[in-house]
């Protein structure tokens, strides 16, 4: 079996390199052609050349990564892609490509998290006053456009061509387009940190993105993929996720309390149809305030009737959601159809949201930033400590 590649102790085979290709082609749903594979076999090389690192790295520091580990993060891919579990394995098995070279990749990106949170964490800092500048910024900028954004980043590199680059890039745009996932595509072939999340970028504010991005940001229609961008350091492609004001409230993110009366209409404790009927004809004109509706629900109430604790209302099945919404407080709804039950709800208490991040989330988010730069400049470094021998 020749070797494609050493990295430090670590060797690369040209059978690692070739399933690894193989994978990439069948996932990202690129023509398996000879001129496809030399533009993206540098990149597939780069990449096992990393996971190499990260996996060394994880070694050094004494980080395991369990069988289970990799299962689950495969059918959280899976699921992220709107797959059934055991489609990559179905795929792959009808390509003829070795399940072994994706457990490979993901334990790579396991062990790695692993040693990001173990190692760098403790290098992170933020000061109370860095959280005071992002809130005052965000509310500066309260109201003002913001574009939810997926991106795949194609960087210029030493060992491939730009016009290479170009090239996979327009044939990502054709493939995204056509319907491929996006999110797939930028797990599969993005250089940003965001690949490990299908490229969201998130919330970004308008002029917030290099001057050539903000421009074609501000032609994108809803779910457009843009044309590569070239800037500076690559290729950019976009993808128009979604339009909204700044710190704008989100009703989904309302803190309510409710009081509900649950009737079950299937099972062993199923009401007759003339008492469900009874209670229903009941609850709208005699039903003012919650403390009356948690006394129907407890006299006739089937489980779970009776208070509910503090919940967003994101947080509720979508045919409740729906109603919840619409409701005022201290206001009974109309009979709700549920699976197995009839359901009625009264809003008790509804904190609305302010459209600005706690304290504790700026803080949160602040750290994963950090987190991101101090992991990309510790895997830089380890390249360039590293003995790499690419011999195809």
């Amino acid at each position: 079996m020749g070797i494609a590649a050493v990295v430090n102790e670590d060797v690369i085979t040209v059978y690692d390199v070739q399933s690894r290709l193989g994978m990439f082609l069948a996932t990202s749903g690129l023509e398996n052609t000879p001129d496809v594979q030399r533009r993206v076999l540098p990149q597939v090389i780069q990449n096992l050349i990393e996971e190499r690192l990260k996996t060394q790295e994880a070694r050094r520091v004494k980080i395991e990564v369990e069988d289970l580990e990799v299962r689950e993060a495969v059918n959280s891919i899976e699921a992220q892609n709107g797959l059934q579990p055991g489609a990559f394995r179905q795929l792959f098995g009808e390509r003829g490509i070795d399940m072994g070279t994706l457990f490979s990749q993901i334990e790579a990106d396991v062990a790695w998290v692993k040693v990001v949170r173990q190692e760098l964490s403790r290098d992170i800092i933020i000061p109370p006053e860095e959280v005071r500048n992002v809130m005052e910024r965000l509310k500066a900028n309260q109201g003002k456009p913001e574009h939810l954004l997926g991106e795949i980043f194609l960087p210029f590199s030493q060992v491939t061509s730009e016009a290479d680059i170009q090239t996979l890039a327009d044939q990502l745009v054709q493939r995204a387009r056509g319907g491929t996932p996006f999110p797939a595509l930028a797990q599969q072939f993005s250089q940003s940190p965001t690949a490990a999340v299908g490229g969201d970028l998130g919330w970004v504010l308008e002029g917030d993105l290099e001057d050539e991005l903000d421009r074609v940001v501000g032609r994108l229609g809803p779910n457009e993929v843009s044309d590569p961008v070239r800037t500076g350091t690559g290729y950019h492609i976009l993808v128009m996720r979604g339009r909204r004001a700044a710190g704008a409230p989100d009703p989904l993110m309302a803190v309510i309390t409710l009081s509900q009366i649950y009737l079950p209409t299937l099972g062993g404790r199923a009401l007759a149809p003339a008492e469900l009927d009874r209670i229903s004809d009941q609850v709208a004109p005699t039903v003012r305030s919650c403390d009356q509706m948690n006394q129907v629900a407890k006299q006739s109430g089937g489980p779970g009737s009776g208070p509910i604790e503090p919940l967003r209302t994101g947080g509720l099945p979508e045919a409740v959601r729906d109603v919840v919404s619409t409701l005022a407080v201290g206001q009974v709804s109309p009979p709700i159809e549920i699976s197995g039950a009839r359901l009625f709800v009264m809003v008790c208490s509804r904190q609305e949201d302010s459209g600005i991040p706690s304290e504790d989330q700026i803080t949160q988010k602040l750290e994963n930033d950090k987190l991101e730069n101090v992991a990309r400049q510790k895997l830089r470094d380890l390249r360039r400590q590293a003995i790499i021998d690419v011999r195809i």
